[in-house]
């Protein structure tokens, strides 16, 4: 046999041997997808081991990809391939939990916004549950395009804009990683640590504005990448179309691409980057500063200039708070906040135990993978990955305030970005291609990471479906308050000025098209016992029409975020009781409210004529009457 003979007949057999593996892994992720569908199904029944299935499908989907990246013989195409359906069979987990419609809250809040634009075929219509939300319509806008085109369901088109941008992000990060490290096989570690972070499985499958700019920013960066030595206008065009596209569709995601455009130009103008002549140096690295400067003033005048409520939102009622807190937490002047416990649950033991795995993990092995990312040409963007990667420390210690939490979760899709790139250089470097032992610790270690990450990321209790009759007080949207918010619309018409507690809110913003009122405007009205003259003043202040009264409440204290209506409310994150059914009681007997809806667990009253002024209730008088009975199960 000729020696091209024998370079064809391995290249067959390595074709063969990568086609098999393929196969076996896209099996083991759909055996790991019906897994979950069958853990989500007995959740919803009440099964209490569901949640052995559930991991037990996870595995399926990572180990056996994290394993065909890393094996020896592995081709570049082949650990793309892999990582995009990694990405792809998350996003399809989180679906699986909730098929026909959306269930967190933020996806309440964008699908208004898509309601909005469909309805009146206009921007910025004013979003009840989130103000800040309709000036940055680029998912609601694109969702509603696509439902306008195929005639699909704000659902399905939100399912399909989400998906398309995960695989986007998958492929882009893959691709960036690729040309940070110099290695496709530490573009693919990377990705297995991307994908690992706490964020990915839930937070980032969701219909959030966040989770099409992502993907939108990382494109950005590729593609400037690719094209900033070609000179082309067709392609300089098309970047600053997807930054503008960035700045209207989500703030901080304008704001790191602009962060990382700027230390991307800043890191190649301190000569970070020896290779290439100097006039083709100049030339890139100043449309690297171009762009920069597109991104920031694009970002920044939408930010400040259009988008009026977005910086109290963001800064005053997000970020100021938490960074305070976190320094009085670290001045030992604010309490801890406990892990793994919410309004009475508590987490299993070895769920703890994960969670300190996966962030002991990254800690340990950031020192040397920054040194070794040190050892490296110094590329500009490795110089930025690392950067980006030793803010990891510090996005832990907000995690323990409680105005912290959601800014130390909310960094690690960008932190984990920088991690990923330093992490795959390490393990191309630590890792030689035949090393079994080291191939098997690898995918342990990253298996513990993804593992952990899913406890810190998703309550346990909030991982599969609530069951179909939960006890206490229930976390998720229930069936019969969806229907009560369909009733309003069809009997009460649209737009009405609603109360309701946190949680039922979001049925009446989407599925009736009403207004509730400020969570912060409207727990008094609910809190007090009696319909005394704060309660009077509340209701007229607000121009409240209708309350929604939830008698699941005394049922129970409320799990995370830990509050009914809102964080200002009394014990909000630290209850002990439920909420007095006192509290609701009060209306019944009043000659100035009515009941006009009640079915189950919910029960709808009209308070117009004290909002409009034409009763007012007599609390003597009230305090007399006999206690009618309103919906109560």
């Amino acid at each position: 046999m000729t020696q091209a003979q024998t370079l064809a007949y391995e290249r067959v057999a390595v074709t063969a041997a990568n086609f098999r593996w393929k196969v076996a892994v896209i099996r083991a992720t759909v055996a790991g997808l019906v897994c979950v569908a069958l853990a989500d199904a007995g959740s919803v029944r009440g099964y209490s081991n569901a949640g052995i299935l559930f991991w037990l499908g996870l595995l399926l989907v990572f180990v056996p990809t994290a394993i065909a990246v890393l094996r020896p013989g592995a081709e570049r195409r082949e650990r793309l391939q892999l990582i995009l359906l990694l990405g792809l069979a998350l996003y399809l987990v989180k679906l699986l939990g909730s098929p026909t419609a959306f269930s967190f809250s933020d996806e309440f809040i964008h699908l208004r916004n898509t309601q909005d634009i469909l309805r009146t075929h206009h921007l910025f219509d004013a979003n009840p549950l989130l103000p800040t939300a309709a000036y940055y319509p680029g998912l609601a806008a694109v969702t509603a395009g696509v439902v306008d085109l195929t005639g699909l369901s704000p659902f399905a088109a939100g399912v399909v804009v989400v998906g398309l941008a995960r695989l986007l992000f998958s492929g882009c990060f893959f691709l960036v990683a690729e040309r940070v490290t110099g290695s496709d096989r530490a573009a693919a570690v990377a990705g297995l640590v991307y994908a690992a972070n706490p964020m990915f499985l839930p937070w980032s499958s969701t219909f959030s504005y966040e989770n099409l700019a992502l993907p939108l920013a990382m494109f950005v960066v590729y593609w400037i990448g690719r094209t900033r030595h070609q000179g082309r206008r067709a392609a300089d065009v098309l970047t600053v179309v997807a930054i503008g596209a960035i700045a209207v569709t989500h703030h901080v995601v304008g704001f790191a691409l602009t962060a990382v455009l700027a230390g991307w130009w800043l890191a190649e103008h301190l000569r970070v980057v020896p290779l290439g002549s100097r006039v083709g140096r100049r030339a890139a690295r100043r449309k690297v500063g171009v762009m920069a400067l597109v991104a920031g003033a694009a970002v920044g005048v939408w930010f400040f200039v259009v988008a009026k409520p977005a910086p109290a939102y963001l800064l005053t009622n997000n970020i100021v708070p938490a960074v305070r807190q976190t320094i009085s937490l670290l001045i030992g002047q604010a309490p801890r906040r406990q892990l793994y416990t919410s309004g009475g649950h508590i987490a299993p033991t070895w769920e703890t135990v994960a969670g300190a795995a996966a962030v002991g993990i990254p800690l340990l092995l950031l020192a040397p993978a920054l040194h070794r990312a040190w050892r490296q040409p110094r590329r500009a963007a490795l110089v930025v990955s690392a950067a980006i990667a030793v803010a990891f420390p510090l996005s832990l210690a907000p995690r323990f305030a409680p105005d912290g939490v959601a800014i130390s979760g909310r960094s690690a899709e960008y932190v984990f970005a920088g991690m990923g790139c330093v992490f795959g250089l390490l393990a191309v470097t630590r890792i030689p291609t035949a090393a079994t032992k080291r191939i098997a610790i690898a995918v342990a270690l990253l298996t513990v990471l993804f593992v952990g990450d899913i406890t810190i990321g998703t309550a346990f209790y909030e991982r599969l479906p609530e069951k179909s009759h939960p006890t206490g007080y229930p976390w998720s949207l229930q069936r019969d308050v969806i229907d009560a918010s369909k009733w309003t619309r069809a009997n009460l018409g649209i737009h009405r000025r609603f109360g309701a507690n946190a949680i039922d809110a979001f049925a009446l913003a989407t599925y009736g098209e009403q207004n509730p009122v400020a969570e912060d405007d409207v727990w008094p009205i609910f809190f007090s016992r009696t319909i005394d003259a704060s309660v009077v003043r509340r209701i007229r202040a607000t121009g409240v029409d209708y309350l929604l009264l939830d008698w699941r409440m005394p049922d129970g204290v409320p799990p995370t975020p830990g509050y009914y209506f809102g964080t200002q409310e009394p014990g909000a994150g630290r209850y002990q009781h439920a909420f007095p059914r006192a509290a609701l009681e009060k209306f019944d007997g009043s000659p100035c409210v009515a009941s006009v809806y009640a079915q189950g667990a919910v029960e709808i009253i009209d308070v117009t004529r004290i909002s409009d002024g034409s009763c007012t209730p007599d609390v003597a008088l009230l305090s007399t009457r006999p206690a009618r009975r309103g919906a109560r199960r």
